[in-house]
């Protein structure tokens, strides 16, 4: 111990003092580098990390594509009718037999059809307002002005896409004034019906009885 504090040597005691300072500095100034080399490696990557607005912007939200929906395709609906009763200038009257052939003495139903011909209406049907007759050739063989009592009376409503109709039947029989019973039946021929509505007249329509 006492050769460390008092140099032993030719030399003055100054110099080996000087020495060993000089070499307790280059240990010292070693002993920082190697701090600095490998204790603030991590600081300065961190610091060059944290300097980075690159490392530091938060991701990037994903890109939506807009859904394009689709729109209903609206349906027109047809005005509702007027609330004015049918004229026969207001309507188109047609008129068809249930079957095109029958057996004589055999019932037949009549069905009678009303289409707007511009506004909607309604349509009352009644014997005073609704007529529909049986002819062969000039023949009258049955007609509801004797038989009112085979129009069935109701409120039509017509418009234009809706149809609006009444069925009158037909007994098979001729008729006359008053429609008493026990007419003859009709014979086996050739017939045609027609229907009135407020006189408006339809088409005639054919059928056999055999």
């Amino acid at each position: 111990m006492s050769s460390l504090l008092r140099p032993v040597g030719h030399l003055p005691a100054s110099v080996y003092w000087f020495r060993r300072g000089l070499v307790l500095a280059v240990l010292v100034l070693l002993f920082l580098l190697i701090v600095r080399l490998f204790g603030g490696g991590g600081d300065s990557r961190q610091n060059t990390a944290a300097s980075d607005p690159s490392s530091s912007a938060p991701p990037a939200a994903p890109t939506t594509t807009p859904t394009v929906t689709a729109t209903p395709t609206r349906t027109t609906t047809p005005p509702p009718p007027r609330d004015t009763k049918c004229s026969g200038s207001d309507v188109r009257v047609e008129v068809l037999p249930a079957n095109r052939k029958i057996a004589s003495g055999s019932a037949l139903n009549f069905v009678v059809r009303l289409d707007a011909v511009s506004d909607g209406c309604k349509a009352t049907i009644d014997p005073g307002a609704l007529t529909v007759t049986v002819m062969s050739g000039t023949d009258l063989i049955w007609t509801t002005t004797h038989c009112g009592q085979a129009i069935p009376r109701a409120t039509l409503v017509v418009a234009k896409g809706k149809q609006a109709t009444s069925t009158v039947p037909w007994n098979g029989h001729r008729s006359g004034p008053g429609c008493l019973p026990g007419q003859p039946v009709a014979k086996p021929g050739t017939y045609v019906v027609k229907a009135d509505f407020d006189d408006r007249s339809s088409a005639v329509q054919a059928f056999q009885v055999v």
